[in-house]
């Protein structure tokens, strides 16, 4: 469920005299353009948005094509990687217009002009085909008080019972951007080309709100998790210290457990103490390599294995359930690199082990590669839609075969660790519970290596354990 469009239709809906609806295929990737004709039929829209990331793309087209075949609507596109390639983006035949960076205020005055029949020149933040020309307005100013946005209303998903059922969760987010800079991240390449500062939180007090008001409307309806998506939630003591107070003053503690990303480099035993105090139940943390030279000089995450080791025991002597993150195949890696990572992982022992393949998403990541003796498959770059499998690069000492063999060991090793907890927990009730996930997933085309991955972290009551 994508927090940005929720969060431009709310706005939509409140605060302008326009309306809008949300089309999702996520349960219906059998009869997408089945679905996509029935939903525009009872919605009549009159211009469809669609949010974008680089590793959906393909799909973005595919679906452009089916409404500007048969529904001669117009398509505006967000999202970062239209912000960060709103050249290459506005060019593609089948898009009318592009919005570069925050939507809110940049949508409201497009669709305002669009519905008086104006011309779209000046509007900050938006380019459009007009008149067979392609008008490019100056780029739009990073909205900075976010606090002021309505509460998104989830509503909107019609399948949203489904998503409670195979995820177990809503996702909440109360900051935008980020303020640091990964290799292997394009999340700041939005930061080089809109105005104003970046990263901006809102008030922990009215986020925890927030989720209050989330867990009274939707408590009843097999919500099991608030998975926070800052990427960054644990970096001020005295932000995390409020938020968690007002967690704990409205009872949530009490009620329903919150999962939160962190960095290792941000925690230590103060916050993890407050946390574990105020209903966090996981801490979701990039390892990202077991080789420091990987993780240090080539991922730009300045921490070592010790400071790792000291955060993992502090984590889970505050019972605080860990998500660790790990990147497999990046530039300069090896079967040595690999098989640390491996080893550290299983040392450290996190109640869930995720293994990323590494995808050049950035510049910076591109030149490394390269630098570094590496190539990228351009036809693996090219059907890849996803971070979480196919290999990409090719290493001095490694092929993208051997990093995936090197994933599928990562793997079955932690995997097997947690799957005889999961066993000794529930006994019969496993096989049954997955039988019954997976063929409701099955009836809605969900992908089996998915179903399975989600069914162990966060079907029944896994998603806390």
């Amino acid at each position: 469920m994508d927090i940005g469009i929720t969060s431009l239709a709310t706005y939509l809906n409140e605060r302008t005299d326009h309306k809008a609806g949300i089309i999702d295929l996520t349960f219906h990737r059998k009869s997408w353009k089945e679905e996509l004709r029935k939903e525009i039929g009872e919605k009549k829209p009159d211009i469809i948005g669609i949010s974008c990331n680089t590793m959906y793309m393909q799909y973005v087209k595919a679906i452009m094509a089916e409404v500007k075949s048969n529904y001669r609507l117009p398509v505006i596109l967000g999202g970062h990687h239209v912000s960060i390639y709103p050249g290459e983006t506005i060019a593609l035949p089948e898009v009318d217009a592009v919005c570069i960076g925050d939507g809110e205020d940049a949508l409201c005055e497009f669709l305002d002009r669009l519905s008086a029949g104006k011309s779209i020149s000046g509007i900050a933040g938006i380019w459009a085909k007009e008149d067979r020309k392609i008008i490019k307005n100056a780029v739009g100013c990073f909205r900075q008080n976010i606090d002021d946005l309505p509460i998104p209303n989830w509503d909107l998903w019609k399948d949203l019972d489904k998503y409670f059922y195979h995820l177990g969760m809503l996702y909440i987010i109360g900051s935008r951007g980020c303020p640091y800079k990964c290799t292997f991240c394009d999340a700041h390449g939005i930061a080089e080309v809109v105005r104003g500062r970046y990263f901006r939180n809102r008030d922990p007090v009215k986020y925890a709100q927030e989720i209050g008001y989330q867990w009274e409307k939707y408590k009843n309806r097999d919500l099991r998790l608030f998975q926070l998506f800052d990427p960054v939630f644990t970096m001020s003591h005295d932000w995390v210290a409020a938020f968690c107070d007002e967690y704990r003053r409205q009872g949530l503690h009490k009620k329903i457990k919150f999962s939160v990303f962190s960095r290792i480099d941000h925690l230590d035993a103060q916050k993890i103490k407050i946390l574990a105090q105020s209903g966090c139940g996981i801490v979701r943390v990039g390892v990202e390599a077991g080789d420091e030279f990987i993780r240090q000089e080539i991922y730009q995450k300045r921490v070592s294995d010790e400071d790792i080791r000291k955060i993992f025991r502090l984590l889970h002597d505050a019972r605080i359930c860990i998500t660790a993150y790990y990147i497999l195949g990046g530039p300069s890696e090896s079967p040595g690199t690999l098989q640390k990572t491996i080893d550290l992982a299983l040392e450290l022992d996190a109640g869930r082990s995720a293994f990323f393949i590494y995808k050049p998403l950035t510049k910076e990541g591109v030149k490394q590669v390269y630098d570094l003796g590496g190539w990228i498959d351009g036809y693996r770059w090219g059907k890849a839609d996803n971070i979480t499998f196919d290999a990409v690069i090719n290493n001095k000492e490694l092929t993208p075969k051997q990093v995936e063999w090197y994933q599928f060991k990562a793997y079955f090793f932690t995997f097997v660790r947690r799957l005889l907890r999961i066993l000794k927990r529930q006994k019969l009730r496993y096989l049954i519970y997955l039988i019954v996930y997976l063929y409701r997933g099955f009836k809605y085309g969900l992908s089996l290596p998915y179903m399975v991955i989600y069914y162990h972290i966060y079907g029944y009551d896994n998603i806390d354990k």
